[in-house]
């Protein structure tokens, strides 16, 4: 079940009732929804709607939250979030050629206090507006803060804030200097605390205000500075976002309008693609990946900044807690089969970034297949053919971004099975999924549960490493799920965040690394390359090496 206040969200719209003419979302869905089975070619679509959007399917069975803290991790930040919302930070999603780095948004330059390296100072863009035409400036800026860091302020609220604060861990809060300039206040030093300014998106106070003071009633009418403005949502079938004509980055003004279309399942994505009801769709199978391009779509894919791991419970009651199991585990596991499971479309994992990387250090415990060892470190364990690991892993049945992870999470049981690991799984939607992950191995509903299957992000070295990690980062603060406490980690997390330039944070991030995955926390997999399908007509479809896209290049 989704969390209680996605069912104020999912009330009708007051959008809604502007739609006249039936959705493509309905159509695909057909019967189910009493509506007649009729397939709208691109064409017959553009006339009976009088658009002319590029349509983009995501794997979500949803629209995620557009309060400017959208559920469903990255991949809700993909369509419902950099697309209406700017950070003060933004990422660079312009090039396909190498890794997106950190670029000014709504702050032109930040840059951390010489004397008091807690103070960060912020200076913000001018001339920038909200969709609503109220003015960005320090003030809004101050009040988004306050949103999340501030319990007596207003628009403070428990559920938005649980969806952002883990975000954003080490962040104290922010105080104005002059219109123009912020000052964001760290909880100690941290080097990294851009990337995770990066994950603030700036709402509109103005809005929030208009709409009487409720995040629900927020939900349906959202205002950022963002590309793109929401013109309709219909929930659970279907996002309008027009282009944002007066944005500030006038290189990157859409060039079409985008309508986000949430299909769960993979097949229902390919089906919809192939009959001319969307233009995108992401996560493709890769069992349709040779016949979408036989059929003329084109399929792209680059490097995707995640790993694909179960993330492991180091509590008392888990079999885990035990390193010689971690790593039979991890032994078990043969990643070479499941790059051929995805058809090409992943690489078996060596750590938790790619080998090249300048965050890859040198770990001696090398990730491979090799039963016959795992096999011996459960002995050592004291587990064996009549005393079998009994374990409980938590997997959503899609909207990870993950092109299969059923078949992969029954490939990896399989694996474990045969060196005495038995796995029984808990499978829920992903928003469930992320949500139960958000309360950690301790929370009653994690009861019994041992390891939570999805992709971890390594985009920054926040995302996993530092509040996936580090002991004091335990949910809600940080996302250590496991409750993994490792002295050597921490003291080495420690320099990073003390490695103000980027040859000393690299460094630093690779010794993190080297002690990770000799104590291999997680069961590490595999790497997946991101594909997406398009329609033939589709042009200018820019694909960073990121977990978000970029649609404002996109047109037909």
């Amino acid at each position: 079940m989704r969390p209680n206040i996605t069912d104020s969200r999912l009330e009708q719209s007051p959008h809604s009732e502007q739609v006249s003419a039936p959705n493509r979302r309905d159509v695909l869905l057909g019967m189910s929804v009493g509506l007649p089975a009729i397939v709208f070619t691109s064409d017959v679509w553009a006339q009976a709607t009088g658009q002319s959007d590029v349509r983009f399917a995501i794997a979500f069975p949803d629209i995620p939250r557009l309060w400017g803290g959208p559920d469903g991790g990255f991949q809700g930040f993909r369509s419902s979030g950099y697309t209406i919302y700017d950070g003060l930070i933004n990422w660079d999603l312009e090039h396909e050629d190498r890794a997106s780095t950190l670029v000014p948004g709504l702050a032109e330059s930040w840059s951390v206090d010489s004397k008091d390296s807690t103070r960060w100072t912020l200076k913000l863009r001018r001339g920038v507006s909200f969709h609503d035409g109220s003015p960005f400036n320090a003030d809004a800026a101050i009040w988004n803060f306050d949103s999340i860091f501030n319990k007596d302020s207003p628009q403070f609220s428990a559920p938005r804030v649980a969806l952002i604060i883990s975000r954003l861990f080490s962040i104290a809060g922010a105080e104005k200097v002059d219109d123009y300039t912020i000052v964001v206040k760290t909880r100690e030093p941290d080097a990294m605390a851009p990337y995770q300014i990066s994950f603030l998106l700036i709402v509109s106070p103005a809005q929030y205000a208009k709409v009487g003071n409720d995040w629900n009633k927020f939900l349906t009418a959202p205002s950022g500075t963002g590309p793109f403005k929401v013109t309709s949502l219909v929930p659970r079938t279907r996002l309008e976002l027009a282009r944002n004509e007066s944005y500030w980055d006038k290189k990157r003004i859409p060039k079409s309008n985008v309508t986000v279309v949430p299909i769960a399942d993979a097949n229902a994505r390919i089906a919809a693609l192939r009959s001319g009801q969307v233009d995108i769709v992401e996560t493709v199978p890769p069992d349709a990946i040779a016949s979408l391009k036989a059929s003329g779509f084109q399929v792209r894919s680059n490097v995707r900044p995640a790993v694909s791991i179960w993330d492991l419970s180091l509590l008392p009651d888990s079999p885990f807690k035990d390193l010689r199991v971690r790593r039979a585990a991890n032994l078990a596991v043969d990643r070479e089969g499941l790059a051929k499971l995805h058809s090409g479309a992943a690489v078996a994992a060596k750590g938790f970034v790619n080998e090249d990387s300048p965050w890859f250090g040198k770990p001696t415990f090398k990730l491979r297949y090799d039963p016959d060892e795992a096999k011996k470190l459960l002995a050592e364990a004291g587990f064996g053919p009549n005393n079998r690991v009994k374990t409980k892993v938590l997997l959503a049945s899609s909207g990870s971004g993950e092109a299969l992870p059923l078949p992969v999470a029954e490939f990896t049981q399989s694996n474990l099975a045969a060196i005495g690991i038995d796995v029984e799984f808990q499978v829920v939607d992903f928003v469930t999924l992320f949500t139960m992950f958000r309360q950690g191995a301790k929370a009653p509903v994690a009861a019994g549960i041992h390891a939570v299957s999805l992709p971890a992000p390594v985009l920054d070295p926040t995302s996993t490493f530092l509040r996936g990690f580090k002991t004091e980062l335990v949910p809600p603060r940080g996302s250590n799920w496991g409750y993994y406490s490792n002295p050597a980690v921490d003291a080495a997390l420690n320099v990073a965040q003390n490695a103000f330039s980027p040859g000393e944070l690299d460094k630093a991030i690779a010794k993190v690394h080297e002690l990770l995955v000799d104590d291999v926390p997680y069961l590490i997999l595999m790497h997946d390359l991101n594909p997406y399908a398009t329609s033939a007509n589709v042009k200018n479809f820019i694909l960073p090496r990121s977990w978000f896209c970029n649609l404002t290049s996109v047109g037909i």
